[in-house]
């Protein structure tokens, strides 16, 4: 049966195992013998509900949160196509982006794949580039919108026969 180690977490690796393959502590909750009546601090843990959030939130930031910064940046991009594009590839994209995130801070948890730490400083980037990125989508798609907006009131001014000066002649 695999156990638990009572320090760290971390789910033994094989079958009744004296030490924990994480952080070296006995699996029976006593002090090894080099640790002097001091154990190992527990291991970081990532919170799978606030990884899912941060995706739901702006798509990428949850995997960011989960220390996969360039799975995160390129979920947002493909998300922000997919939505500008066909809505529903986006949108299939960032609930793709909500369940990985969740997923693998779970798994990370287990230690069925590597930790990653949260780098702060990589969370407030993205979230400054998501931001830029938005705005300026934003900025296009107006810009777009008021140049067929123009356009077409343009043309209600010009057509039609209510000139002044027809081409025949007439007042």
């Amino acid at each position: 049966m695999y156990e638990i180690c009572p320090h760290c977490g971390k789910v033994s690796s094989e079958q009744s195992s004296r030490f924990c393959s994480g952080c070296g502590a006995r699996m029976d909750g006593k002090t090894q013998a080099g640790f002097m009546g001091s154990y190992a601090p527990p291991r970081e843990q990532k919170n799978a509900m606030i990884a899912g959030s941060c995706s739901s939130f702006l798509p990428g930031l949850g995997q960011v949160y989960n220390g996969e910064t360039a799975k995160g940046y390129a979920i947002f991009i493909c998300a922000l196509v997919g939505l500008v594009i066909l809505v529903i590839p986006g949108i299939i994209v960032w609930l793709y982006g909500m369940y990985d995130a969740y997923t693998v801070a779970g798994k990370m948890n287990t230690g069925e794949i590597p930790f990653r730490e949260t780098r702060m400083i990589h969370l407030v980037l993205f979230i400054v580039f998501a931001v830029i990125v938005i705005v300026v989508a934003l900025m296009v798609m107006l810009a777009m919108v008021m140049a067929a907006m123009s356009s077409q009131l343009g043309s209600l001014g010009t057509g039609g026969s209510n000139n002044m000066f027809d081409t025949n002649g007439l007042f």
